[in-house]
């Protein structure tokens, strides 16, 4: 059955009509914003994905909704949340892409107006055509929470 369903949708993809309006589509490029809970989520999560479509035209940006001040065995607070800062600087270099860190400290993000309409604001101010988001049955209550807030 699946080689039968395929078929038909390779066969569209071969089309005149549909090649033109992909290469049509590939002049615009998309804007894309994932959203994470911590500096690294995204990175970890759609790292692969972002260095994909950056390497072909599209804008894509990240949001950790917490500043990761902890969660490290040897260093934590002000230090590790601008340790971490400074990697997403490093991972937006490599990768083209921006990537934004909202002041929230790692731990304590819940589901609040305030950091709903800070995410809503990401959104609009990117103009994103794709919006990815954790899922919101995570095991860690921050994971969880950005995906309820997104």
């Amino acid at each position: 059955m699946r080689k039968i369903l395929f078929l038909p949708f390779l066969l569209i993809c071969l089309t005149p009509a549909f090649s033109q309006s992909a290469k049509d589509a590939a002049k615009t490029p998309l804007k894309i914003i994932v959203f994470g809970a911590h500096p690294d989520d995204c990175d970890l999560g759609a790292g692969g994905v972002a260095s994909i479509y950056s390497s072909m035209g599209h804008k894509v940006k990240f949001v950790s909704l917490t500043n990761g001040d902890a969660g490290h065995q040897d260093i934590g607070g002000g230090e590790l949340a601008k340790r971490r800062l400074n990697e997403t600087k490093e991972v937006a270099k490599r990768l083209g892409i921006e990537y934004d860190v909202l002041d929230n400290h790692d731990g304590e993000l819940f589901p609040t107006l305030e950091n709903r309409l800070a995410v809503i604001r990401k959104i609009r101010e990117w103009n994103a055509d794709v919006v990815i988001a954790p899922r919101t049955n995570d095991y860690h209550p921050d994971h969880r929470n950005t995906g309820v807030i997104v």
